[in-house]
């Protein structure tokens, strides 16, 4: 309901006149139609830059809203992360406790293998392979003339694993053993070449020739015997006790008697002529 108050204004320079004040200007105090003291609505208006009034102790004011009754004033954030956290504090005091491991005083002592004397027959699968003989000349010896055997091998280094570990075996050779297949067996430290490159001439002497006595055919292999070191790396390295033996297989030589005789022919064109047969 709107309305309004009359009031009678005097003064030296002004006439009476009548003041009109609406209910929100009275309320805001904004027009005085009752003197100097104003017209009094009820309750308190706080102006900015005043102070507040004191509560009354009868009727304290309410609690801020989120806030519990009791509560610190300005409680500490609870930690979030590690860093938020302090060695050896109590969890009753808001912070976490981070249980910190210490370390060990002597370092773990490295694994050392226990490695036990090693025989040819441990390494005996790793061993080279056998060696075949080259037999001069052209597969072929002249009953009484020396035959040339020519042969070789080379230091090899296999891997693989012994006992568990890893390892690298290495063979060296050391001695040949030749057998002609007549009963006739020799050793040499070294192998040995061909007639080229030992720079002779054909059907003459060599270290590892050999002269039939008899013709027919004949088996001739030769025997390696290596010596082996098993290297384990950090774990050291071991002398293998004895030689690796490899045997290899046995080459054919065929002997023929050599007789002078005056032909109309030679071998090839009559091989059952003069001369031309084998046994």
């Amino acid at each position: 309901m709107l309305f309004a108050m009359l009031v009678m204004v005097t003064g030296t320079e002004f006439e009476a006149q009548a003041v009109y004040c609406t209910p929100l200007q009275i309320f805001q105090q904004t027009c005085n139609a009752g003197g100097d003291d104003g017209i009094d609505v009820g309750g308190e208006v706080t102006w900015p830059g005043e102070e507040p009034a004191a509560p009354d102790p009868g009727h304290p004011a309410p609690n801020p809203v989120g806030e519990v009754p009791g509560a610190p004033e300005n409680p500490a954030p609870p930690p979030t992360t590690v860093d938020d956290c302090t060695r050896g504090q109590d969890d009753l005091s808001g912070n976490c406790v981070i249980d910190f491991p210490e370390a060990p005083e002597d370092p773990e002592e490295p694994f050392v293998p226990t490695i036990p004397a090693i025989t040819v027959t441990d390494v005996a699968s790793f061993a080279p392979a056998p060696t075949s003989p080259t037999i001069e000349p052209f597969g072929i010896a002249i009953l009484g003339a020396p035959m040339n055997v020519a042969m070789g091998a080379e230091t090899q280094t296999v891997g693989g694993a012994l006992f568990g570990l890893p390892m690298a075996v290495t063979f060296v050779p050391e001695l040949y053993t030749v057998d002609y297949g007549d009963g006739t067996v020799i050793e040499t430290t070294t192998g040995s070449g061909t007639w080229g490159e030992l720079g002779q001439a054909q059907l003459t002497a060599t270290p590892t020739s050999h002269a039939y006595q008899a013709r027919g055919t004949y088996a001739v292999s030769i025997d390696v015997s290596y010596s082996a070191t098993v290297d384990f790396g950090v774990w050291g390295t071991y002398p293998v006790d004895g030689f690796v033996v490899t045997g290899g297989p046995g080459v054919d030589v065929r002997v023929f008697e050599h007789t002078s005789a005056l032909v109309d022919r030679t071998c090839i064109e009559d091989p059952l002529g003069p001369g031309c047969a084998a046994v």
